[in-house]
């Protein structure tokens, strides 16, 4: 199809993805709702070359906005990764990413099942992270 792709992971990484799926919407559909929605927040750590450190979508390495400045939130040459993870609350994007989603929770039925979709694909469909709609949202239904 023209336009969109889909990636396949296959061996231990795709039936572990598999089963974290299975188990996401057996919570749900067991009326788990409060557990389902305790569960963090995954910061996509992507560590470039050269050690530095982005977080929420891999797309935002080596970027540069005049709003969110190069969304570096640390280098593991520099100090270890859990450090860095635990000021992610002081980036800009992240808390915009943050207060996007709990947009979405309350105003989409669907949340349940993409958990706010990609902080990549807010950033470059609509230049901020706490929109709620992308096409991701959209062409869907």
């Amino acid at each position: 199809m023209a336009g969109r792709s889909v990636t396949m992971v296959s061996g231990p990484a795709g039936r572990r993805r598999l089963r974290w799926w299975r188990g996401s919407l057996r919570t749900i559909r067991a009326g788990e709702r409060a557990a389902w929605d305790a569960r963090r927040v995954d910061p996509l750590p992507t560590i470039a070359f050269g050690g530095d450190v982005v977080l929420l979508s891999p797309e935002l390495a080596g970027i540069t906005d005049a709003h969110y400045g190069d969304f570096i939130a640390g280098n593991v040459l520099e100090e270890g990764l859990g450090p860095i993870l635990a000021r992610a609350w002081q980036l800009l994007y992240v808390t915009e990413f943050i207060d996007g989603l709990a947009a979405c929770r309350a105003t989409c039925r669907f949340f349940d099942f993409c958990r706010g979709a990609a902080a990549g694909n807010r950033y470059s469909e609509n230049g901020a992270f706490d929109s709620t709609e992308t096409n991701c949202c959209r062409v869907p239904r």
